[in-house]
């Protein structure tokens, strides 16, 4: 069903490759005279006015097509990893000084990867990265085919990089990437101090990569039935004002959100805004933990952005760039930390919660930004002509993973195994260059909240510019509209 609807897609655009050459066929002034006469069609400005941005960028009509056919084979690499990530790989099992035996999946990876057992850790990390180094070709020759199509559609579009191809999207510069790695480049420092911080809480002489999933403090056990979960996000969420307060609760009883687990339903958890004349939707797999409070706080700001937006917006301008999607989840998770924190019954719950809240900022600023250089590493060996397999992305990532985690300055021990740990990030093939969002978007939502907290509704006001904003401009602009002018 998949490949059918890829098809039909890919019909679509090679019929449709001919509108936007035909539009810049027309003279800038013609087009001006339009929205003078047809009032109406600024519901299009933003689209009309992209296709002019994107004028150099823009082949002929017969070109456009062509590139508009490979789309059928541009996934490729994607639907593979898919594949095999997922249903074809071989997990590996090991047995727990508990005894329990565990068959290594991604998901048991990343239950067990947190034990409180020092040596089960290890074991655990060893083996499930060892588990994907045994494919290290394939899935090195897999991704270097996904960094080559990259390659090939920017350089036929007369860009420069891969990068600038796909920052140019949102007309973003080149610069809101490299400045992003150049700042936490200069700031590892405040990294390291966090790793000797955990080394010390942790009572260990050497920390290791394996022992940074442990929590800073000794887990509470907070525990949220939905209807809690609702109350303490209403409270937490208050400072957004009463309307934002009124729609959760619209939500709530109307039953936008799926909660709980079952039988045949995918894991993790989701907002869709696309049902643009009805509401945004949530799937949860409810935990009754304090992480499902989070993580259902993040996927309402998703929903809280889609329906204002929706609202907003007419639908040619509803939908939003990824750059300000995770700011409007950003901004809900530190409100939540805040008011947790204001409201914690005891010491221990309040280091716990500030623990968590390091966590956030080490796994979301630092490792996100880690993961942005090596694929800007790799894009870059690829544009210049050199040869990338999967030896030298173990030898790229081993030496990024060590310069942040302060390996030859005592501050953290990145065992070789760790070189292996790219071939286990599905972002890489799944899209491009966009992992560098989830840090600019916790940097921004973190500085919308301060705002917020100092200057109070203005800051508020302010922020609904996002909210409300939908596509109606460029993400920068919206940014600059909620207050903030400095980007990169």
């Amino acid at each position: 069903m998949t490949q059918q609807i890829t098809n039909l897609g890919t019909k679509f655009g090679e019929n449709t490759a001919f509108m936007e050459p035909e539009i810049l066929s027309i003279p800038k002034e013609k087009i001006e005279q339009f929205f003078k006469e047809k009032p109406e069609l600024s519901e299009f400005d933003m689209y009309v006015n992209n296709i002019q941005r994107l004028r150099a960028h823009t082949l002929t009509e017969p070109e456009e097509k062509i590139l508009a056919s490979f789309n059928l084979i541009a996934g490729n690499q994607g639907d593979f990893y898919d594949i095999f990530n997922n249903a074809e790989m071989p997990f590996q099992k090991v047995t727990l000084t508990t005894g329990e035996e565990v068959e290594l999946t991604s998901a048991a990876y990343t239950r067990y990867r947190a034990v409180n057992n020092r040596e089960d850790r290890e074991k655990v990390m060893k083996t499930f990265f060892e588990n994907y180094g045994r494919f290290k070709n394939s899935l090195g020759a897999n991704l270097s085919g996904k960094v080559k199509k990259d390659w090939v559609y920017a350089k036929n579009k007369k860009y420069d990089s891969s990068l600038e191809a796909a920052l140019n999207r949102d007309n973003l510069p080149v610069s809101v990437y490299t400045t992003l790695i150049e700042q936490v480049n200069n700031n590892l420092a405040i990294l390291h101090r966090f790793l000797d911080l955990k080394k010390r809480m942790l009572g260990v002489n050497e920390l290791h990569y394996y022992d940074i999933y442990v929590p800073l403090v000794e887990k509470m056990d907070l525990n949220y039935n939905v209807e809690e979960g609702q109350r303490v996000l209403l409270n937490a969420l208050k400072p957004l004002g009463d309307e934002y307060v009124s729609v959760l609760q619209k939500s709530y009883a109307e039953r936008w959100i799926d909660y709980m687990a079952t039988v045949g339903k995918r894991s993790g958890a989701y907002s869709s805004g696309g049902a643009y004349d009805v509401h945004p939707y949530i799937l949860m797999n409810w935990t009754g933990k304090y992480e499902a409070v989070s993580t259902l706080a993040h996927e309402l700001g998703h929903t809280m952005h889609s329906y204002f937006s929706n609202k907003t917006q007419p639908f040619s301008k509803a939908d939003y760039a990824t750059f300000v999607a995770e700011i409007a989840s950003t901004v809900n998770e530190d409100l939540l930390n805040s008011y947790m924190v204001k409201n914690a019954k005891s010491d221990e719950e309040k280091l716990y919660l500030l623990g968590t809240y390091l966590d956030l900022l080490r796994s979301t600023i630092f490792r996100q930004t880690s993961f942005a250089e090596f694929e800007w590493e790799i894009h870059k060996k690829v544009e210049a002509g050199e040869p990338i397999t999967g030896d030298d992305m173990c030898a790229i990532y081993s030496n990024i993973v060590k310069k942040y985690y302060g390996h030859d300055n005592g501050h953290c021990v990145v065992d070789d195994y760790v070189q292996y740990e790219w071939a286990f990030i599905p972002h890489f093939l799944g899209y491009t260059y966009y992992v560098f969002q989830y840090a600019t978007s916790l940097i921004y939502g973190t500085a919308f909240v301060e705002k917020m907290t100092e200057n109070g509704q203005p800051a508020v006001d302010a922020y609904y510019n996002i909210l409300k904003g939908g596509g109606s401009k460029y993400a920068a602009e919206l940014i600059k509209d909620a207050g903030i002018d400095q980007m990169y």
